[in-house]
């Protein structure tokens, strides 16, 4: 056991199988999460990684295979919690435009995929279980990998399949606003012939 503060802690952790030291005391070891990427990435794209990795698959459901992360947890919290991680993902967003010059279409599938887990996080329970699923941290990095690879093989960067992810995304939108709208109208002349 060590003194850290006034709390008694273990000296070895179920995560690592050392300590550190320092100053001859015997410190906490850290917490950092370490990822080994599966491609080959550009500079400073491993941050973004870790924080997708965090925000969407950092814990694993014991007895299931099923990994979840901050962005689930918090969605927890009403309302609140599925803000504080819509501001992450648009963090990341603005950072995939701003130090990564994605083009715009790309650029708009994942502001749209920020927009549907945001929205679809706040309806309590089912949306909880849309953050599980859907994750849209580690679909905006993949984006991002996808253009970064294009890049590097000095490739135009496609946009196709952003293009149609958006139109699709739209013609799902204008058909339930037109399915509200019809429901709308039925319950107006529903109350009318009431009258």
């Amino acid at each position: 056991m060590v003194a850290v503060g006034r709390i008694l802690r273990p000296t070895v952790w179920f995560f690592t199988d050392r300590t550190q030291k320092k100053e001859g005391r015997t410190t906490l070891p850290s917490l950092k999460p370490t990822i080994e990427p599966k491609r080959s990435q550009p500079p400073g794209m491993e941050g973004l990684e870790q924080l997708a990795w965090l925000m969407d698959r950092a814990f694993q459901i014991p007895g299931t295979k099923i990994r979840v992360g901050l962005d689930a947890l918090l969605g927890l919290l009403p309302v609140g919690g599925d803000f504080l991680t819509g501001i992450v993902q648009v963090g990341l967003v603005l950072v995939a435009l701003k130090r990564y010059h994605v083009p715009k279409p790309v650029a708009a599938r994942m502001a749209a995929n920020v927009l549907l887990d945001t929205t679809l996080g706040s309806i309590p329970l089912l949306g909880d279980l849309f953050d599980v699923a859907f994750k849209a941290n580690t679909r905006n990095i993949k984006l991002l990998q996808q253009v970064a690879e294009q890049r590097q093989r000095n490739e135009a960067v496609s946009s196709k399949s952003s293009i149609l992810f958006l139109v699709g995304l739209a013609g799902v939108l204008l058909l339930a606003l037109g399915l509200v709208f019809i429901g709308f109208v039925t319950v107006i002349a529903w109350l009318v012939k009431r009258l």
